[in-house]
């Protein structure tokens, strides 16, 4: 019997969450010690690990404090080129009011 292995599209990985949090912790105790550290509030850095596009500047400063770029950390937020991926949705209006209704006052 032989068994056929297809090749499939490989997603880039970088480091493991968990992997982050242990260097942190090893270096400054807690991430909220770390947080104090830094003035940012004690959820800020784990939103940044565990969020994408929660704060680019706190990647940026999370990979200089372990030593590697922030697209080889993240290389799922970040194109090849090493700028950010936005993540921030487009609004568009839910409804609009007529053009009439405004001028009448008879829609605030």
């Amino acid at each position: 019997m032989s068994f056929e292995v297809g090749i499939m599209a490989q997603k880039r990985t970088g480091m493991h969450p968990e992997d982050i949090r242990a260097i942190l912790r090893k270096r400054y105790g807690s991430m909220a010690a770390l947080g104090r550290l830094w003035g940012v509030s004690r959820t800020a850095i784990p939103n940044t690990i565990n969020q994408p596009g929660y704060s680019v500047p706190m990647e940026g400063r999370l990979a200089h404090e372990l030593g590697s770029p922030a697209h080889e950390i993240w290389p799922d937020r970040y194109h090849r080129d090493g700028t950010p991926v936005s993540f921030r949705t487009d609004r568009a209006i839910a409804a609009r009011q007529s053009v009439n209704l405004r001028k009448s006052g008879g829609a605030t």
